[in-house]
């Protein structure tokens, strides 16, 4: 008997919740229900109410204002004054006037015009120099080494690499760790016409979002030669006038040439005497101007005759998104900034 009502009275409580519930969330959402004794409508009706019991003010008596009689203000009487005599003006003596003197005008001196003296940018702690590199009939690949002073791997380092002068070519390697090599495809040899011809690319050392290394620029050899379609047929057919590889305007494919350089191998370090350049401040003729025939030759600002030369081969070879040449150091957009 007692669980039942205790039962009764537990089902009690809860239904007497689940209406209080019911009946709250009704006046959320219709507040004008009859049971809500603070619905909106009554308390606008209530409002109403006392606002007309409330007093009438009595409207404001006007204030009368004091009038002072009128004053009399004396006039003022114009007394006139002697009239001036006029006097006797004299008439000046003319005077001779002197001949002026011719004034020699100075004679224009040209300004010669100095061109600044190109200052040169602040060494990189890092320098690239190109190891051993390998023939290969299978990729046109790139191979990498980071080490330290002492000759181990170092990490946290990446490369950016990329074909000179062909647009939007620059790639990011991922970070070095302790592996002594790393490589990567820069062509893969699916890619017949690609491959049946030279290509030219830079590759520099990246840390940390920034260049720390001149950019390594090398040349890397077609791995197929770019044959007739008829040398590729590894034997004549009986009856066809089909020639055999060997035969006129046939040769082999420079992948099998132990000099043909497929796989280009760099070795980054930290910047020493021996992978320094030789430093000339003379111009070089012809480095600067189109048709740009030896692009992975080193250039310099001083290669240049005047900025917009120097910013035209800036952009031909990528930049600014690139700069293979180090024109712009300060990443500007503008290359070789003290040439006239």
């Amino acid at each position: 008997m007692d669980k039942r009502i205790l039962t009764v009275l537990v089902a009690m409580v809860f239904g007497l919740i689940i209406l209080t519930l019911i009946c709250l969330a009704t006046i959320f959402v219709v507040p004008d229900v009859p049971w809500n004794p603070l619905s909106p409508s009554r308390a606008t009706a209530s409002a109403a109410t006392k606002i007309a019991q409330a007093p009438t003010p009595a409207p404001p008596t006007d204030t009368p204002v004091p009038t002072y009689p009128a004053t009399w203000t004396p006039t003022l009487t114009f007394t006139p004054e002697p009239t001036k005599t006029a006097t006797d003006t004299r008439t000046p003596t003319p005077t001779k006037t002197t001949t002026p003197t011719a004034t020699r005008t100075a004679t224009r001196t040209p300004t010669t015009v100095v061109p600044p003296t190109p200052t040169s940018p602040p060494p990189y702690p890092y320098a690239g120099a190109s190891g051993e590199s390998k023939n290969n009939c299978a990729n046109i690949k790139l191979s990498y080494a980071v080490t330290g002073d002492d000759g181990e791997p170092i990490a946290g380092f990446q490369v950016e690499y990329g074909e000179i002068g062909v647009l939007g070519s620059h790639f990011l390697t991922g970070p070095t760790e302790y592996s002594e090599i790393y490589g990567v495809t820069l062509i893969p040899g699916t890619d017949r016409a690609a491959v049946s011809k030279s290509h030219n690319w830079f590759a520099y050392l990246m840390l940390d979002g920034k260049k720390v290394s001149a950019a390594v620029l090398f040349t890397t050899d077609p791995i197929l030669a770019d044959n007739p379609s008829y040398c590729d047929n590894p034997t004549p057919v009986t009856g066809a006038n089909t020639p055999t590889p060997g035969a006129v305007g046939c040769i082999a494919n420079p992948c099998e040439s132990t000099d043909a350089v497929n796989v280009k191998h760099i070795d980054f370090k930290p910047r020493i005497l021996r992978f320094e350049p030789v430093a000339t401040s003379t111009p070089r003729p012809g480095l600067c101007a189109p048709p740009y025939d030896n692009l992975i030759m080193p250039r310099r600002c001083s290669d240049c005759a005047t900025q917009a030369d120097a910013q035209r081969l800036y952009e031909t070879v990528g930049g600014p998104e690139v700069d293979i040449y180090d024109f712009d150091r300060d990443g500007n957009g503008i290359a070789c900034e003290d040439l006239p």
